[in-house]
């Protein structure tokens, strides 16, 4: 990066840090309070996306999500196979660089009976007649790195070598600003048949009310996914795909969760009561299946410690 660029890209840094932790000397953005413009910049929109991802001083966001699973078989009638609700918590951590931040995220999500919502332990296969011992999603870390630059924000890698492409002005629909991200993830699955191949749909609503603020906004999201049978489903080499529909809410904090999903947490996963605390960008993050191969390959080791995670 050319002289110039860098020191205008540390000059943004510099002014949005001090709204995030106050405890730092070189703030980074500094947002603009008052009405809210009808043709905003895109340094407004820039500030009000961060706002979507982390808390301004530095603490805690959740994404609440819930939604469904189902089967896709090509010439099968699909089938709900089960219900999912959990969260996404994470937080905003200040790159060494000083020249954005890690979206610092941890998440859980339970796989539900559809009919009664109850948490499952276990779940009988249609396909196969075969009761499989359910692994809920519990991933850490899962972590990402924007860049912050004088032309917009840039996703890139966590140790910031490879750009990952530009975060794009959102759509006005209505009353809102909507955030659009398509991705498509493919790699490699150690242990498995196949590569991972998976379709994931994102659209963030965010009330163009939020721009005239400078707290969490009250975000909406709709996401689609469709992806591979999970590991533990028993179905690796089997036509089919699954496809998840489910919606989510920003809410400001871990305590707005539902009650029993707070003390399925507080119980059996603590560690998913608050976000990381530092990231490590050369720890990968975590899958459902790199977590579940690992788990397996503790449990062939230790067969006297066989006990179930759910």
């Amino acid at each position: 990066m050319a002289r110039s660029g860098f020191t205008n890209a540390a000059r943004l840094a510099a002014r949005w840090r001090k709204a995030l932790v106050a405890s730092l000397l070189l703030p980074l953005f500094v947002t603009t309070i008052g009405a809210a413009p009808q043709r905003p910049s895109k340094r407004q929109l820039d500030e009000l996306y961060m706002r979507t991802q982390g808390r301004t001083d530095g603490r805690d966001i959740v994404y609440y999500i819930s939604g469904f699973v189902y089967s896709f078989i090509p010439g099968q009638r699909p089938q709900k196979l089960f219900g999912m609700e959990g969260y996404n918590i994470r937080r905003l951590i200040p790159t060494p660089e000083r020249d954005g931040f890690f979206v610092a995220t941890r998440e859980i999500v339970f796989y539900t009976d559809p009919q009664t919502g109850q948490v499952l332990s276990t779940w009988k296969n249609p396909f196969t007649g075969q009761i499989n011992e359910v692994f809920h999603v519990a991933n850490d870390p899962v972590n990402q790195r924007i860049r912050v630059r004088e032309d917009g924000l840039r996703y890139v890698s966590l140790d910031g070598k490879q750009d990952r492409g530009a975060i794009q002005p959102p759509r006005e629909w209505e009353q809102f600003y909507v955030w659009t991200s398509d991705v498509f993830p493919f790699y490699s699955l150690p242990g498995w048949s196949r590569n991972y191949t998976a379709a994931e749909m994102f659209d963030f609503y965010v009330p163009k009310s939020a721009l005239a603020g400078d707290g969490t906004p009250d975000v909406m999201v709709s996401w689609t996914r469709v992806g591979p049978w999970l590991p533990w489903m028993g179905m690796d080499g089997r036509e089919g795909q699954l496809v998840y529909h489910a919606q989510s809410k920003l809410l400001p904090s871990w305590e707005e969760l539902p009650p029993w999903m707070k003390d399925l947490v507080r119980e059996r996963y603590p560690l998913y009561m608050s976000a990381p605390e530092r990231v490590d960008p050369a720890r990968p993050n975590a899958t459902s299946w790199n977590v579940y191969r690992a788990e397996m390959e503790k449990r062939r080791k230790t067969p006297a410690v066989n006990q179930r995670r759910n």
